[in-house]
């Protein structure tokens, strides 16, 4: 579920206590549920708040692209402007094609395709993915994120001729 979406949630509850108590309706247990909906809507802001802070939440700060490999380069390389960034090197990228086909069988008529509104057609022609190698360092006097050398797979849409990432994670790898 999407903040926003818990948010309005939290919104439509308080509305209806609150209209309560507009009209002399409430109860006790009315002016205690708003106060437990009021405290609660501020732990899961500050929650998010801090998580993004403590590195829990790492947003890719990327430039989109009509090459989707550049999409991902931007993000990557973008990884410096944080504050907790020591170095980046990119060891390689390339798209995925076989990554690209099992990820489209996965997500076409899934779940997760209709939550986020991607058709078929999107899946099946403005979808794509990319493998990227690298080193990242982290100063971990600012955030507890292992650094060394990673390898993800990056999902990308494709809108108005831009590549953007939607998802990210890395390879999975069979244990022998």
């Amino acid at each position: 579920m999407k903040a926003e979406n818990i948010l309005d949630s939290l919104e439509n509850i308080d509305d209806v206590y609150i209209s309560e108590a507009r009209n002399g309706r409430a109860s006790d247990k009315s002016a205690v549920r708003i106060a437990l909906i009021l405290a609660a809507a501020a732990v899961l802001l500050l929650c998010g708040f801090a998580a993004y802070e403590a590195g829990l939440v790492d947003e890719w700060f990327q430039k989109p692209s009509a090459d989707p490999v550049e999409t991902v380069r931007s993000a990557i390389e973008n990884q410096l402007e944080k504050e907790y960034t020591i170095a980046v090197q990119i060891e390689e990228i390339s798209v995925d094609a076989e990554e690209t086909a099992a990820a489209r069988e996965r997500y076409i008529n899934s779940e997760l395709a209709r939550e986020r509104g991607w058709s078929e057609e999107l899946l099946s022609s403005r979808f794509t993915v990319v493998w990227a190698k690298y080193y990242i360092e982290y100063d971990h006097t600012k955030t507890f994120i292992d650094d060394g050398y990673t390898e993800q797979y990056f999902y990308l849409i494709e809108d108005n001729r831009n590549w953007t990432i939607v998802e990210n994670t890395s390879p999975w790898v069979e244990d022998k």
